[in-house]
């Protein structure tokens, strides 16, 4: 395989304002295959066609790749507010000529199985990669794939950008790699600049001893009580945790490893008006964050600084402060029924649209510093997870020109600056709902897909092509499409596990699946089980079972290859595990020598670990919804 190859790209001419996204490059797949393979491997690749990754222009647009011959889903619009949700900024550009097109954004990927073996060609926005904390951030990246044509078109989400003579546009890196573990590696080195800096900021949270990885544990109250929260609700999982033998008690509490205790959505005024909920929490919030401390956890909070409910106390008195398109109209940011109005005079967009600040404003700026500094210094949480961030990259009329990008890394860095509070106590941050590329510095522990649920999917938003549904199954292909990120770009939050049986439609054989996932594609692991009505019997047993998987692969490094959009083979570095995850709704026959064709010395014997199927003579029925794990003897 070639090495990484990378390009710059600068602006030659007058001073110019970008009225839409500037196209910078055309590239033809197949040169680029020239480039980076030899001999039938090239032949292969430009003779057949390829599975694709586009990574996603956020958390929670699509993450998984999208299988040979097909594109993206169509999103009907049932709910026009969501497409904000997964859409990239801005049009089509207009040297695109086709009517169908894959699209991606900052990191993108082409796949081919070539004998058994999967040849992937990558192409990386690196132009964001900071050797210091002080550089200027440079546009997005967005790619256009003409799979008919094999054309790639990367054009930068610039508009409004003012452009000088010799100002830096963009960097793009070029790669081969011929497995997993090989794209792992060269993606790690392309923003090894800066890795230590930035994931060193989550050293107190590391709940492993592994040598350059993070991982990170906690609970938080959203996937079991989600906006329903009170004092007491809050309290009683606070005091449970400690006396139940529940997933985080087990797995952190009882080793003294560090473990967050995060309070989701509910416990706000309203969106904007960032106070405790004096019926909810009347005790306030410097008490809360005072409790969990005192249990020796780490205190967390939810915000969604961006985004803002129109009937809000600070949204009447600064109607000004909140973005407007072209025709001076609010901009609605997405949907909510919590968040806004049906209609009326307080809903000027469509029914139950919130809205987002327009921040370019010195004054909005001053706004979020003095809430972080309120949320950090006064209350005293020191895990804050920031939400709904992508409504910091959507184009209005800023009141101070200019280009989205721009704003949003001012933004983020006044949002992130508090590193030690005043107590000089650790600080960290988990984005959420970010797009990817303007958000890595500033944010190391991100959330990489799409929210989970305690049900596999949502039958009506998967038949209106929504990509960014809250599901168990959508979460899973997006932690296993970026799982290659994982400890190199992101410390990749996969969201929560289940273990419950309460509240939930989940099988036993999907929640081992989501746990092992997380736990071996992912490095936070999150719980949001109700820890004080644990069922002893039943959920102890089935929580000692994923305990004791756990800690069998504890210092396992696992690999994860597609088959196709929706299974996978899964394997350990060691060569002492090797597996297969279905996430279909069919059984799926393979052959066995499919699961060791990546193993140098084919395995006379696999010894099963935990299996979901049944062997057949010579091959494997793997059941829906399951992973299978089997040693190599």
């Amino acid at each position: 395989m070639k090495e990484i190859e990378t390009k710059q790209y600068f602006y030659h001419g007058d001073e110019h304002v970008d009225i839409e996204n500037r196209v910078f490059e055309t590239l033809s797949l197949d040169s680029l295959l020239d480039f980076c393979f030899e001999g039938e491997e090239k032949a292969f690749c430009k003779a057949h066609d390829f599975a694709f990754y586009g990574s996603g222009w956020q958390s929670w647009g699509f993450g998984g790749e999208i299988d040979e011959g097909k594109y993206q889903k169509k999103y009907f619009p049932v709910v026009p507010q969501w497409k904000k949700y997964f859409s990239l900024p801005g049009r089509l550009p207009k040297s695109i000529k086709s009517k169908k097109v894959l699209t991606g954004s900052f990191f993108i990927y082409f796949r081919w199985n070539f004998g058994g073996k999967n040849l992937y060609l990558a192409l990386a926005s690196t132009g964001n990669v900071r050797s210091s904390g002080d550089e200027k951030a440079l546009p997005p990246v967005l790619f256009f794939v003409d799979r008919k044509f094999r054309m790639i078109t990367a054009a930068v989400c610039s508009e409004g950008k003012k452009w000088r003579e010799g100002e830096k546009i963009a960097s793009l890196a070029v790669f081969s790699a011929g497995d997993f573990f090989e794209l792992r590696e060269k993606t790690r080195s392309l923003f090894a600049a800066d890795r230590k800096a930035r994931f060193g900021k989550l050293d107190f949270l590391n709940a492993t001893p592994l040598k350059d990885k993070i991982t990170v544990g906690g609970w938080e109250s959203w996937y079991n009580h989600y906006a329903d929260i009170n004092s007491a609700l809050i309290q009683g999982d606070l005091e449970g945790l400690s006396k139940t033998e529940n997933l985080i008690k087990t797995r952190f509490l009882d080793s003294n490893k560090p473990c967050v205790f995060q309070v989701d959505d509910g416990w706000e005024i309203s969106l904007g008006d960032w106070d405790a909920h004096r019926e909810r929490f009347p005790h306030g919030m410097t008490a809360l964050a005072s409790s969990i401390s005192g249990k020796n956890l780490i205190p967390g909070l939810w915000l969604a600084p961006f985004i803002i409910d129109w009937r809000s106390e600070v949204a009447r008195s600064h109607r000004d402060w909140i973005l407007r398109d072209e025709r001076g109209k609010p901009l609605a940011a997405g949907l909510n029924p919590l968040w806004g109005s049906a209609f009326g005079k307080d809903q000027p967009s469509l029914p139950y649209s919130y809205f987002c600040f327009d921040l370019s404003r010195d004054d909005v700026i001053d706004y979020l510093d003095s809430l972080m500094e309120k949320v950090v210094n006064v209350w005293g949480f020191r895990y804050i997870k920031l939400d709904f961030l992508f409504a910091g990259m959507l184009k209005g009329g800023f009141k101070n020109g200019g280009a989205a990008y721009e704003w949003y890394d001012r933004a983020v860095r006044i949002l992130t600056k508090r590193d030690v509070n005043k107590k000089g106590e650790r600080v960290a941050y988990l984005g959420c709902g970010l797009p990817f590329e303007p958000s890595f510095n500033a944010l190391p522990l991100s959330r990489i897909g799409t929210d989970t649920k305690e049900d596999w999917d949502i039958p009506w938003m998967k038949n209106a092509g929504y990509p960014s549904r809250p599901s168990a199954f959508v979460n899973m292909q997006d932690t296993l499409g970026h799982a290659f990120w994982d400890n190199g770009v992101f410390v990749n939050d996969g969201d929560v596990v289940f273990l419950r049986y309460e509240n939930i439609s989940l099988s036993d054989k999907e929640k081992i699946l989501i746990a092992l996932v997380n736990f071996l594609f992912s490095s936070q692991i999150m719980h949001s089980d109700d820890p004080l009505h644990f069922d002893a019997e039943k959920e102890g047993q089935f929580t000692r079972k994923v305990g004791s998987l756990y800690r069998l692969f504890e210092n396992e490094d696992f690999g994860v290859e597609n088959r196709d959009s929706t299974s996978y083979f899964i394997f350990s570095k060691n060569e002492k595990y090797t597996g297969f995850i279905n996430l279909s709704d069919k059984i799926i026959n393979i052959e066995r020598k499919e699961l060791v064709s990546r193993f140098m010395e084919k395995p006379e014997n696999l010894e099963t670990v935990i299996e979901y199927g049944e062997r057949r003579r010579d091959g494997f029925s793997f059941e829906p919804h399951s992973i299978s794990i089997y040693e190599i003897k």
